[in-house]
């Protein structure tokens, strides 16, 4: 938080002013009530998609106050997808907006971003050995067992002489990764999932930002627990629960340093009391 007080971008500043509660300053605040659900613990989501649509609603916005936000949210978004090629690109992008004019600055197209999901799922055989910008990331839970029980994920196993768990009898067990982790392609992603797989487990590994976690665990895992209790009226799930995207777990294994259960850091109002956790 004390860090977030440097960034600034011409008139904009995230330094905080007076004695009022911390967080980003009100310009981002009422854009980023817009794009969130209005649960305390669904912020981060709201965060993200801010991220995408802002810039270019504010492009429509006049004053300079208005453009130097935007300059802010499209470097941050560059900043927030990670790579080396991105976060060239908003250097380049800082450079061309902020610096003095400069022709030869000017004048070099400013490059795409490189998107990797804010949430996705990942295999070692779809990633190693096959360049960032074209490995394969599934959308949900359910698309990524899928594939694991399909004659393709087989036949890439046999290929590369990979070894997977039997996919009858072994548990699957959900791991939470962080993002930044898989796109900087930190070596224990590959080697957690690999030797799972070896121990006769089945993994179905998410990569997330960080402290959305409850919100995988809320809405896309379930569990023979919870479907049990909601068969009997026990258990209540909550509105945003995807059935057609999530998928049957047998525990949970997190290796993100944020809670499970709770809001964003700093939020004292919990998330949800997961039961796809409990048991």
């Amino acid at each position: 938080t004390e860090l977030m007080t440097y960034n600034r971008v011409g008139t904009f500043s995230m330094e905080q002013k007076g004695d009022g509660p911390s967080g980003p300053p009100p310009a981002v605040k009422a854009i980023l009530n817009k794009f969130s659900s209005g649960k305390e613990e669904d912020k981060i989501n709201g965060y993200l998609k801010m991220l995408k649509i802002g810039p270019d609603l504010l492009k429509y916005v006049p004053g300079e106050k208005a453009g130097d936000l935007r300059t802010w949210l499209e470097a941050y978004r560059y900043w927030n997808q990670g790579g080396t090629a991105n976060a060239s690109s908003m250097l380049q992008l800082l450079a061309q907006r902020i610096l003095p004019h400069n022709k030869d600055i000017e004048r070099i197209p400013l490059p795409d971003l490189e998107v990797t999901p804010d949430v996705g799922l990942l295999h070692p055989l779809t990633m190693d050995g096959i360049p960032s910008s074209c490995a394969r990331y599934f959308a949900s839970p359910k698309e990524y067992i899928n594939w694991r029980e399909s004659k393709e994920c087989r036949q890439l196993a046999e290929q590369r002489g990979f070894r997977l768990a039997p996919t009858e009898i072994a548990p699957r067990i959900a791991v939470l990764l962080y993002r930044k982790h898989v796109i900087t392609g930190q070596r224990y992603v590959g080697d957690l999932i690999t030797q799972m797989e070896a121990d006769g487990i089945i993994p179905i590994p998410v990569f997330i930002n960080g402290v959305e976690a409850h919100t995988i665990v809320r809405d896309l895992l379930t569990s023979d627990y919870e479907i049990n209790g909601v068969a009997k009226g026990t258990i209540v799930r909550d509105t945003t629960y995807q059935p057609s995207q999530a998928a049957k777990v047998d525990a949970i294994v997190s290796t993100i340093g944020f809670p499970l259960v709770g809001g964003p850091a700093g939020s004292m109002e919990a998330g949800r009391n997961a039961a796809v956790a409990e048991n």
